[in-house]
């Protein structure tokens, strides 16, 4: 490959990999409590950071995962892990009219997706239509104190808000739109939940500034090299096991959270 082909490399950064390691123990301990096989990721695509890792979780559970408009090429990380046998990618050019037959996997959800779809309501219609039990969507959370600075910080470098629908980024608004599609809310929760404020948008300023989305550049992973050589960092553990697992009221928890999720039943 010529030099003029080749991607920049982008590595994804600390509070990144956190997120990933957090997200990948409560897909874990969700497939436990669901007695959860088969998981779709509808679709699994990636926001500022890799895309198809966000089920890892799942497939270190065991579960047979479908990545839906995924990236095959990080199919490698899957691999890295020892599960590259339970994930498969799927591609449909409308994601809200997939080619599955109804009831067709436990668990179906997305991650920090559903604000940017263009018709979220067609999307969670037809995450109910191919689930056979459960329909998960995890967003990005309004109530952490570093979603309005983010915000302002669009405004303030003129940099249209790119972060879709902000109504999806609340958690009553969520749970409304998934009862209003006959879904039954059986678990909701926080995930990513460390002791710095969500995103304030510096980053993200710098990924606009230089065009950088999820399918652009190659992105260097050391989430998947911490789990496969069995090297968290100890920090990490500790933020996890004793800060994020702490029992704390919703009102308290949604000022840390840096996203949360809700699980409807069918």
């Amino acid at each position: 490959m010529g030099e003029e082909n080749k991607q920049r490399q982008e590595v994804e950064v600390f509070g990144v990999n956190y997120e990933r390691y957090a997200l990948g123990n409560v897909n874990r301990k969700l497939a436990k409590q669901l007695s959860v096989k088969t998981v779709a990721e509808l679709p699994a695509m990636g926001q500022k950071a890799c895309p198809s890792l966000y089920s890892l979780g799942f497939g270190m559970a065991g579960c047979d995962v479908t990545l839906i408009n995924g990236d095959e090429k990080y199919k490698k990380e899957w691999d890295k892990l020892g599960i590259g046998d339970r994930v498969r990618f799927d591609h449909f050019d409308d994601i809200a009219h997939t080619g599955y037959a109804d009831n067709s996997f436990d668990y179906v959800w997305n991650d920090v997706y559903i604000p940017m779809d263009k018709d979220p309501e067609a999307l969670i219609d037809e995450m109910k239509r191919i689930s056979r039990r459960y329909v998960a969507i995890f967003s990005v959370n309004a109530g952490n104190v570093g979603f309005p600075i983010h915000s302002t910080l669009h405004k303030i470098e003129k940099i249209p808000w790119t972060h879709g629908d902000k109504h999806y980024d609340r958690r009553k608004f969520v749970a409304k739109k998934m009862e209003e599609h006959g879904l039954k809310i059986v678990k909701r929760g926080f995930v990513d939940t460390p002791v710095w404020p969500d995103s304030l948008g510096f980053r993200d300023m710098r990924l606009h500034k230089n065009n950088i989305r999820f399918d652009n550049v190659d992105w260097v992973t050391p989430y998947t090299d911490m789990i496969a050589n069995d090297s968290v960092l100890p920090w990490m553990k500790r933020m996890y096991g004793i800060w994020e697992c702490m029992p704390m009221v919703p009102g308290i928890k949604t000022l840390y959270s840096h996203l949360f999720y809700i699980i409807g039943e069918k």
